[in-house]
């Protein structure tokens, strides 16, 4: 008896069928597709981080300003710098110590929809 009729007698194959390669390629492909959906969320969420840092930066950066303003001169405003809108208001506490809220709103590269964020701080002059 030849080898390939005693393999093929005690139930050993070789290769694989045509059902079971479909099966792995449908697989692969639930797996790939998946893998893509993920990584375009990370890429639009990455993309709104950076929006959001800015619109952080922005903020103090206004802080800084008015604390290198004169007293007399400190009061609210508004402002647009690179598509982030900031509106800011101040409320004297004393003579020397003002209260600054930052209201900066934006557009992420992530939504379509606008995001506001407000920061606060203590302006000593």
């Amino acid at each position: 008896m030849t080898a390939r009729r005693k393999a093929h007698r005690h139930g050993e194959r070789r290769g694989f069928t045509l059902v079971e390669l479909m099966v792995a390629v449908l697989l692969l492909a639930i797996g790939l597709t998946g893998v893509v959906a993920t990584s375009s969320a990370i890429s639009r969420m990455m993309g709104g981080s950076s929006r959001e840092i800015g619109a952080a930066t922005l903020a103090a950066s206004r802080f800084e300003t008015l604390r290198g303003t004169q007293c007399s001169a400190i009061a609210s405003g508004t402002a647009t710098t690179r598509g982030t809108t900031e509106s800011w208001t101040v409320t004297k506490l004393d003579a020397r110590t003002f209260d600054v809220t930052d209201s900066v709103s934006f557009v992420p590269i992530s939504r379509r929809a606008t995001v506001k964020q407000a920061y606060r701080s203590y302006v000593k002059c």
